[in-house]
């Protein structure tokens, strides 16, 4: 008997359990979703090579041919009955009780099954995850989704994260979950496009779908993306879709017609509060019904391994307090002329180059000089997409152009005082102190470590001038590049790993490193935060330690103060977590230049 015919106007009669016959082989009906001209049936395969396997099924245009059930008694083993008996006790739950929890292949901690219990109980739709790095973001969104699968409450998902994650996400879903989840990116739409008639979304296929947030922005992409009704939209990393910005925009489009919405963010809040409002405003309409936030800490979820934070000082050198004594005497003649405003934003670019390394700063002003000498403004990359048609690169760690604002009127002193900076400079690069207590901290350490700078220029630096041979991590590399990056890193017993904020996010690095060493504060103080949880994570079996390396009597020390109110601010407002200090002390060294021991501490 065939079903897929109607009966009147009741629509084919199929149920969830039914068995049928489907293109020559034999399934179970597990789902049932009914639309205006159509029904999305999933089945599981009931013989090899489709045994357990599930796929879906258009009905009326594939057709399911019934398969008559013999009420006899079918006679098991004692185990089988017990085994059948637990999963009919545990499929009959009362309501806002878990399903897929007991059937997914992770570690339960009980932290990680409230976002989807609050759910299911209709306590909220739109969650922001802001758990501490580490404590499992990733499993609670694939619990919550696996859950809303399980019940048919949704039936379309889109996981935005960053490029770098992306093949983590598939990977994780389809292997703690089994959610077939596809990775999106410009040659797989297109294999999806020449398969569908023209005219098909090929968006529309999908669904669970996990892209980047970048790739998906982009104005050829978005239409077609933001067209799906996705019923789910989950936001990794959420932190970096704060401000007015057009990754913000583009996410809220797509969320705000979503009926449930989960940002993740271990780093939500920076200290600024109009930043930390535009996030928590991601997805949600004048009829939204309030966020609710779950902001767990390791002690709260009673895991965790203790850290060990080190603010370590470090003297700079006679060619480097040179460097920046004449950086401050152009930011003088500079502001002298502009009288602050858009003028100290843009200086404050140029000390944060400065602050990075001392190359940094020599590259900057060189490409300044050239430009003066040409009688044109510096020459900016192509931007992204068309050096980069995958998806796959982030141009966030790339030197910054030199900012338009910062000029003076008399081009001819301008050019002194910037050649007595590249000079000054490039004295400064041939050994800076940094570099030198890093080498010291590595020779010391002897055990695998991870080195982070804000800039791409920066960390090609470092690799010349630390030696060995280190890996290098950075925006600029594509997916299996990352991927042979991490996997040499891995199985290395005293690896050093050099890398960016672009290119590390995410990252779990906890089951080989256990030591972080920051080279420069960066302006956001989660950043730090982030820094240290890639491997301060569950399953960290030993202590972490965090050495963050601060040039004294510079303006890296008031960047220090003020990184500390941005900390203090963002702990009123969601209990931030404090990446400048522990739970027991901060150390304090001071390391003079070319010396191998550290000081007293002071």
């Amino acid at each position: 008997m065939q079903i897929s015919q109607s009966r009147g106007d009741e629509g084919p009669i199929i149920r969830p359990g039914d068995l049928v016959r489907v293109r020559r082989a034999r399934w179970r009906i597990v789902q049932v979703r009914a639309y205006e001209a159509c029904q999305v049936v999933t089945l599981c395969g009931l013989a090899p090579p489709h045994l357990g396997i599930e796929r879906r099924v258009l009905v009326p245009f594939d057709t399911l041919d019934s398969i008559d059930r013999r009420p006899r008694p079918h006679v098991v083993r004692t185990v089988t009955w017990r085994r059948a008996c637990r999963a009919l006790i545990a499929a009959d739950g009362p309501p806002g009780s878990l399903r897929a929890a007991q059937t997914a292949r992770i570690d339960l901690f009980a932290h990680q099954l409230e976002p989807a219990i609050a759910i299911l109980r209709g306590l909220g739709t739109r969650l922001l995850l802001a758990d501490e790095v580490g404590l499992g973001k990733t499993i609670q969104a694939g619990l919550v989704l696996s859950e809303l699968i399980a019940r048919g409450a949704i039936a379309r998902a889109l996981v935005l994260a960053p490029p770098g994650l992306r093949d983590q996400w598939c990977g994780e879903l389809g292997e703690r979950f089994g959610i077939d989840a596809a990775g999106v990116d410009g040659p797989a739409l297109r294999r999806l496009a020449a398969a569908l008639p023209v005219g098909v979304n090929p968006w529309r296929t999908l669904s669970t779908a996990v892209a980047s947030i970048d790739y998906v922005k982009r104005p050829e992409v978005f239409p077609a993306a933001a067209e799906c009704r996705w019923e789910l939209v989950i936001v990794d990393e959420a932190h970096a879709c704060t401000g007015d910005s057009d990754r913000r925009a583009a996410v809220h489009a797509v969320a705000a017609g979503a009926a449930y919405v989960l940002l993740l963010s271990a780093t939500p809040h920076s200290g600024n509060r109009e930043s930390f409002a535009a996030l928590c405003g991601i997805g949600a309409l004048d009829t939204s019904p309030p966020l609710l936030v779950f902001r767990r800490t390791r002690a709260d979820a009673g895991i965790g391994t203790p850290r060990r934070v080190h603010v370590v000082r470090v003297r700079p050198g006679r060619d480097e307090a040179r460097m920046h004594a004449t950086l401050a005497r152009y930011t003088e003649a500079v502001r002298a002329e502009a009288g602050g405003g858009d003028a100290a934003l843009a200086l404050s670019v140029l000390h944060k180059r400065a602050l990075s390394s001392a190359w940094s700063l020599a590259q900057s002003v060189e490409r300044r000089l050239s430009a003066l000498a040409n009688q044109q403004t510096e020459a900016r990359q192509i931007a992204l997409p068309l050096g980069d048609p995958h998806g796959e690169l982030i141009a966030a760690d790339e030197a910054p152009a030199w900012p338009a604002d910062l000029r003076l009127a008399d081009a001819e002193r301008e050019r002194t005082l910037l050649a007595a900076l590249h000079h000054s400079a490039r004295l400064a690069a041939g050994h800076e102190t940094k570099i030198a207590a890093l080498a010291t901290l590595l020779r010391r350490a002897r055990q695998p470590a991870v080195v982070f700078t804000e800039y791409r220029d920066t960390l090609l630096h470092l690799r010349q001038r630390i030696g060995g041979a280190p890996l290098i991590l950075h925006g600029g590399l594509g997916r299996d590049e990352r991927l042979a990056v991490l996997t040499a890193f891995a199985g290395t017993p005293r690896g050093l790993l050099l890398a960016t904020d672009a290119a590390a996010e995410g990252l779990n690095l906890h089951h080989h490193c256990r030591l972080v060493v920051n080279l420069e504060l960066p302006w956001n103080p989660m950043r730090l935060e982030q820094r240290i949880g890639r491997v301060d994570r569950i399953g960290q079996r030993r202590t972490v330690h965090a050495f963050h390396l601060v040039a004294a009597g510079t303006g890296e020390m008031r960047l220090l103060r003020h990184l500390r109110m941005r900390i203090a601010s963002a702990q009123a407002d969601i209990g931030a977590p404090d990446p400048l200090s522990d739970e027991r002390m901060i150390a304090r060294f001071i390391m003079e230049t070319g010396d191998d021991h550290c000081g007293s501490a002071r």
